[in-house]
């Protein structure tokens, strides 16, 4: 997918991995100055305002969009994160991107934790977008399996969906395009899936 980011600032945080890197990519590819922040330092966010033009996109990436944990963790101390630097950076923003696992729509059995924890994501998605409107959009990605370095990030999730095998990168990263996008202006508070059609499956049988 292509945008028309040129002359625009994306400021990218959150988790590391192969899909944030991908994402950053994909926006620089598109025009974009991609300059990455650590949410979790109130001056790094403040370091931020270096480049020449305010910040157009901010990019919050969760650790659970990186796949399951070993064990039922979730991430709390991020999403307060996430929340700070969105509110600290909003007045020069126009467009907020979280990026989070699909078990945030339809929880994953044995992992209660995480479940929950990225469920208020998807409910931080909406409050925020009623918050900061109308000169901010803030949009969601909810990913189930993809393929990163010949490895699929999270296979269970390919279990009762549609499509039947993992994303690529350049799939998830189009959405991410798409709700970042100057011209889509009027879309706010919607998680859209990137799940094969896990939350689709909502009543399947586990």
């Amino acid at each position: 997918m292509n945008i028309d980011l040129d002359g625009k600032v994306a400021l990218v945080g959150g988790a590391e991995g192969a899909l944030p890197s991908a994402i950053r990519q994909a926006l620089a590819d598109n025009g974009a100055e991609v300059v990455d922040i650590d949410v979790a330092s109130a001056a790094a966010i403040e370091a931020a305002g270096a480049p020449q033009s305010d910040p157009f996109v901010l990019t919050l990436v969760s650790q659970g969009a990186n796949g399951l944990p070993e064990l039922d963790t979730g991430f709390g101390s991020e999403r307060a994160d996430f929340v700070a630097a969105i509110r600290q950076l909003a007045p020069k923003l126009k467009r907020v991107v979280l990026v989070f696992s699909a078990a945030a729509l339809v929880p994953v059995k044995g992992f209660a934790d995480f479940s929950a924890d990225q469920a208020g994501l998807a409910s931080l998605t909406r409050t925020l977008s009623m918050e900061l409107g109308p000169s901010v959009v803030v949009n969601a990605v909810s990913v189930g399996a993809y393929e990163a370095g010949g490895d699929v990030r999270t296979a269970r999730f390919l279990t009762h969906t549609g499509v039947k095998r993992p994303a690529a990168l350049s799939e998830i990263t189009a959405a991410v395009l798409f709700l970042a996008d100057p011209d889509n202006a009027y879309m706010t508070g919607h998680t859209l899936n990137v799940d094969g059609g896990w939350a689709a499956g909502y009543a399947r049988n586990f």
